[in-house]
């Protein structure tokens, strides 16, 4: 069944939506979201030489211990998103327009055809390899505050980097390994609400530039094409007519302006937001930037799982609207 969706935006995040086990239950049971996992886990093995298929349903992970090897989780994030939005195509769900943040403007622009999976995924690969041997230790971290507390704030502002504004009440920030303890020391101090993302590295940082060598080279090979759909960025808040490789290594370096995309977006009216991230957080975001509009906004995925039961009440949602 086909759905007329020309008000619909699919969701693309990027590190610390990842978990152990995330997609599980659709991987046994949706055949379109299985066929991409295991197309891009192909890929990654003949790279790396590691499965992250196996990382995450056969290794005796739990769900709550951190996925937070780069290696594994760069590659792993893309195809996952890529498959989820496959399996909402597939059932008739096209977008007319998608947002990314941060690496989920990759998976963005390859659903909206400025890039292939089949180009991009190597490219990603090899810039996984290149950034977990290469780039500086770090971490992020998730502040439920006022993003005016962090220039306000003299630790924060010497010793950690602004890496996106989500939210009205919702930022996050990269600290160098140097300084981690001083900042969560600050932050327990001052009773700041906070979680550690499962990230090594301080993306959205002056402390990860240059990048390291090889993580540039192979994404700046892919070819890229005029999106078939709107491509909205949190990198520059704007509508992206002609994304290319350079637009797409600057989204792991620039601060997030999630918060500005989605107003971005608000402006063309209504929309049914879909959040196809593992964790389903972009859901909770868009709600918090949304007072007062008549948008709505669903998610497949959870912290718990059972993706299987969270796609067929989108699928439902969406075909009864």
């Amino acid at each position: 069944m086909r759905i007329d969706s020309g008000e619909i935006v699919f969701l693309f995040g990027g590190q610390g939506s990842q978990l152990y086990r995330m997609g599980e239950e659709l991987y046994r049971q949706n055949p379109v979201f299985r066929h991409w996992m295991e197309r891009g886990d192909a890929v990654i093995r003949r790279i790396t030489g590691r499965s992250f298929l196996h990382e995450l349903y056969e290794a005796p992970h739990r769900i709550s211990e951190d996925f937070d090897d780069l290696e594994l989780t760069h590659p792993a994030i893309f195809v996952y998103e890529y498959a989820l939005a496959a399996a909402l195509i597939d059932a008739g769900i096209r977008p007319s327009a998608v947002l990314g943040a941060s690496l989920g403007e990759v998976a963005a622009c390859a659903i909206a055809g400025a890039c292939s999976f089949d180009d991009v995924l190597p490219a990603l690969g090899q810039q996984a390899l290149a950034l977990q041997r290469g780039c500086r230790a770090g971490g992020m971290m998730a502040l439920m505050a006022d993003p005016a507390t962090f220039s306000e704030s003299p630790v924060l502002s010497r010793r950690a980097a602004l890496a996106g504004v989500l939210g009205p009440t919702h930022y996050v920030i990269a600290v160098p390994d140097m300084w981690m303890e001083d900042v969560e020391a600050h932050l327990r101090a001052r009773k700041f609400l906070y979680s550690l993302l499962p990230v090594r590295q301080p993306f959205h940082s002056p402390w990860v530039e240059p990048l390291p060598t090889g993580a540039s080279a192979a994404l700046l090979q892919v070819p890229f094409s005029p999106p078939r759909i709107k491509v909205f960025s949190s990198r520059t808040a704007s509508q992206v007519l002609a994304p290319d490789a350079s637009h797409l290594l600057r989204a792991a370096l620039d601060p997030m302006r999630f918060r500005d995309a989605i107003l971005e977006v608000e402006t063309l009216g209504p929309s049914r937001y879909v959040d196809v991230t593992p964790s389903g957080t972009l859901a909770n975001l868009v709600t918090a930037n949304l007072a007062g509009s008549a948008s709505t906004v669903l998610a497949v995925g959870s912290p718990f799982g059972r993706e299987a039961t969270g796609l067929a009440r989108v699928l439902s949602k969406l075909r009864a609207a």
